[in-house]
This record gives structure tokens, C-alpha cells and sequence, in this order.
């Protein structure tokens, strides 16, 4: 269980009133073009129980590990392209013989679960073509003096992390520690985080127009999904973020499984789903353009 960097080695206790913050992401591989990332924030305490009960969903459902492309491909009726080479098992996906009516339930008690013990979660897609056009390639970055993502999961992270900091504000003035677990990361996006929110940070919490810039460089850890419990929340988040918004613009994505979750968290106030049209990204680039040509 990891509810601190580091699965708390080395720490002589955990400060319950910390909140742990666990981000993953949709659409990093090279044949997606929709790329997503989500975190969900709560307690040290609701963490705990939070893993306490989506264990005790995969005791009685039967499975070992989850993770939601996995589980949304592979169906009775049309097996995974893995399970159909013989490159997993039943063992590494029990859901390829479920019935309808278990992957619903199964579904629906995870969903559920990530609604009762997350204090605020919030999943942000785009498309990769929107970021290439008026971010990696633009003529803003000759100009910014701010670090400027270069990888897509990095850019996506900046805006999670811009709702996160404005969850922040709203709930006190004073707000209890923040601890950050990503899934496995390459280097080059580990790279890339460390540039973008590590950059001139002293140690201490920085502030800009009021919102709090939250990262620091001992707040941050790399965790693999299959140990750590908590990371399929983000997990699921990302998901079903990812696949609305590829519904949306291309048409594609397993639909069943997407509104299963989504009736779940749309109704919900902690839970978001959204994305960054491309009007968005061409708005922010033509407004720095002017701004640096008036300046």
C-alpha cells in the first residue's frame, strides 16, 4: 500500500491528516490520439479504507489485478487480441468469462467505491494534434519563460493540477500536506515533470494569484498500479475520460463500460470529467502571441 512517497520507508509515523494525491493516465501509447490524465486526492485514513474495500470487491469477483483497458477489451463474446495469442491468461484477466450482469455489478461496486473514499478526483483529455499544433510546435515556446510541457501526459498533468490547487483553495486556508504517487513513468516523462514543476521551487509552498503551486521534488514518487491499490482510482478516472472525449471527436471507444462508469460519477460533486477543446488551445496561443507582440 503506498499512501506516501516511498511507501513510507523510513518515516517513523504517517501524518493521518495528509493528503495523498495518486494520478495516471489514458492514451500514452503512440496509437492513441487522445491522451488523458486524471488524479484523485483524499486522506491517509480514507486511502486505507478505500483499499481495504476494493480488495475485499476483487476477493469475492475473483481477480488479482485491474486495470480498465484491460478489463473494457477483453469480453466473453469478443476476447482481448492478448488473450486470443495466448499472451494472457485467465489468470491475469478472470473478466474474459464473466456474464454481462458480473461485469456490471463488479463495475459498479469499484465505481462506487472511488466515489465514497475520494475527497475530489478530476480526469482532463485532449487531443494529441491540438497539443502538437499550438503547443510543442508553436512560436510560443520562443518566447515563454515558463517551463512549457513537451509530453503530452506532462501538459495534461499541469491542467489536473491547476483544478486540484483550485480544490485546494476552496476547502481552507490552511491545508494539510500533499504527497503525490504517479503509475510508472518513463524517464523522459519523469524528465519532463521534474522541469515543469520542479524548476526554482524552494521546498516551501509557493503561490500564484492565490492558488497554490503544489509540487516539490520529495513529495513525488513512481509506483506500479499492481501494488499500489489506490492508483486504479486515477486509473478508472482516466479511463472513462479518455474514452467520452474519443466518443466525442473520432467515434471510437468501448461505449458499455464507458457509461456504466460516467452514470456513476456524473452525478457526483467530487468527481469530474472534462476535456480541452481545440478552441482552448488556439485562444491561449493567439493571447500570448498578442500579449508579447503588444508588450
Amino acid at each position: 500500500m503506498s499512501i506516501c512517497p516511498n511507501r513510507g520507508k523510513g518515516w517513523l509515523f504517517v501524518v493521518t491528516e495528509a493528503q495523498t494525491v495518486y494520478v495516471d493516465d489514458s492514451g500514452s501509447d503512440s496509437k492513441s490520439r487522445i491522451i488523458t490524465a486524471a488524479f484523485c486526492v483524499s486522506t491517509v485514513e480514507k486511502w486505507q479504507r478505500f483499499e481495504r474495500r476494493w480488495r475485499n470487491i476483487s476477493v469475492n469477483a475473483g481477480f488479482k489485478h485491474f486495470h480498465m483497458t484491460e478489463f473494457a477489451a477483453c469480453k466473453q463474446e469478443k476476447p482481448c487480441h492478448q488473450c486470443v495469442r495466448g499472451e494472457t491468461a485467465l489468470e491475469q484477466h478472470p473478466w474474459r468469462r464473466w456474464t454481462p450482469k458480473k461485469r456490471r455489478n463488479v463495475l459498479r461496486q469499484l465505481a462506487e467505491t472511488i466515489v465514497e473514499f475520494v475527497d475530489y478526483g478530476a480526469g482532463l483529455a485532449y487531443t494529441k494534434q491540438d497539443f502538437d499544433e499550438h503547443i510543442r510546435t508553436s512560436e510560443v515556446q520562443l518566447y515563454t519563460n515558463e517551463p512549457v510541457a513537451q509530453e503530452y501526459f506532462t501538459y495534461a498533468v499541469q491542467r489536473c493540477g491547476g483544478e486540484l490547487a483550485k480544490w485546494r483553495a476552496q476547502q481552507s486556508t490552511v491545508n494539510p500536506p500533499l504527497n503525490f504517487v504517479f503509475d510508472l513513468t518513463p524517464k523522459k516523462g519523469r524528465d519532463d515533470i521534474a522541469k515543469v514543476f520542479f524548476g526554482g521551487v524552494s521546498g516551501k509552498p509557493q503561490y500564484l494569484d492565490g492558488i497554490e503551486q503544489w509540487f516539490i521534488p520529495e513529495s513525488v514518487s513512481y509506483e506500479s498500479r499492481k501494488d499500489v491499490i489506490q492508483l486504479l482510482s486515477a486509473d478508472m478516472l482516466a479511463w472513462v475520460t479518455a474514452t467520452i472525449r474519443a466518443r466525442e471527436v473520432f467515434g471510437r471507444g468501448e461505449t458499455l463500460e464507458m457509461f456504466q462508469i460516467a452514470d456513476i460519477f456524473v452525478d457526483t460533486n467530487n468527481i469530474r470529467m472534462g476535456h480541452t477543446p481545440k478552441e482552448s488551445f488556439e485562444r491561449w496561443e493567439r493571447d500570448f502571441l498578442n500579449a508579447k507582440q503588444t508588450g
